[in-house]
This record gives structure tokens, sequence and C-alpha cells, in this order.
């Protein structure tokens, strides 16, 4: 059999973890610090989803023959499904808003139209065993699309996010850099 299994790999536990722009980015296997606020519980069969999007422009040869293809405008995206109403689920929804939690699970206040310009930094952990990963924006992020919301009684209520991805410049290599991520075992920082 051609192939690895030990790089295929179904993960266990995942978290979502949202950071100011000035929060730093945990060292590779190191878990994220208290500059950073998890999303909370996910949904586990959504995951997370990413996609990528660009625009095309074929040329053609008279007779129809295809002779280049120009693409530019990359957009990255990944989304991911939030169960709870906490306060860091509510500033992804909406941000800007004069809200008060009380700890328990409730909070009081005005709910704002987003500000849809919010920018913040945010991290993908996955977790299996003793092995992580973690994807962590370089620059910022926005929220594309704050999806479907749903409440009833025969499901959990749930918030569909999708954010945006901006990439960053690395001064050492002059590209840009979307993520900075990390697969491996876990370090634990005594």
């Amino acid at each position: 059999m051609a192939g690895d299994p030990g790089n295929a790999t179904v993960w266990a536990n995942a978290d979502v973890f949202i950071g100011d722009l000035a929060s730093v980015n945990p060292a590779d296997g190191v878990d994220f610090g208290a500059d950073w606020d998890a999303v909370g519980l996910l949904s586990g069969d959504d995951g997370f989803s990413e996609s990528m999007a660009n625009d095309s422009n074929d040329f053609f040869a008279w007779g129809g023959i295809l002779i280049a293809t120009t693409r530019t405008n990359f957009k990255l995206t990944r989304q991911f499904t939030a169960y709870e109403d906490n306060e860091t689920v509510m500033d992804l929804v909406y941000p800007g808003s004069d809200l008060t939690f009380d700890g328990d699970g409730g909070y009081t206040g005005a709910l704002g139209v987003p500000d849809l310009t919010a920018k913040f930094k945010i991290g993908f952990r996955t977790q299996t065993g003793d092995q992580v990963k973690t994807v962590i924006s370089r620059r910022y992020a926005q929220v594309e699309e704050r999806g479907d919301s749903q409440e009833s009684e025969t499901s959990l209520a749930m918030r569909q996010l999708t954010v945006s991805i901006y990439p960053g410049l690395d001064e050492t290599t002059g590209k840009y850099v979307l993520f900075d991520t990390y697969k491996g075992p876990i370090v634990i920082v005594p």
C-alpha cells in the first residue's frame, strides 16, 4: 500500500479561539494563552470547513484553443458552527453590542447592528490523544457571513459563522502568509 496512515487523522476534539489583534500566537504545540477566548462547544458533525476562491480569466486563440489563464483575487474562508451563546460567540455575531453576561449562561442588554468591520485573530485547534494541530491567523480575520441561527425543541441552538482570513506579509520571506500552523505532539509548559 502506498501512503502513510500516520498522515491521516480523525480529530477527537476541537476548539476555536478568538483574540484581539495584539494577541500572541502560542508556540508550536503549546495551548492558547489567557489573551485568547474560547468559542466553546462546536458542532463535530460540521467540523471546520475551508473554502478557497479566486477569479480566473481564460484567453483563447482563433479556433477556440486555450492559450492562457490568469488567476487573481485569492480568498480563503473557514466555517464552523457554535453551540453556545457565550460572550465570545455573541461578540462574533453582534460585535459592538452592549451586553452584560452573568456567568451562568444568561445575558442582558442591547443587540445592535453588527460592526461589519470588526477585526480579530482566530485560531483553530484539533486534538487526538497527544497529537494536536493548530491553525492561527497571521494577520486578522473578519466575519464574512453570520449564517443560519437555529432554535427549536428538537435540536441544540446553533450559530453558523464563516470567517475570511486576511494574510500578513512575512518580513523574512517577502511572501504573504495566511496562517501559522503546527501539527505534532502537545507541548506542556511547566
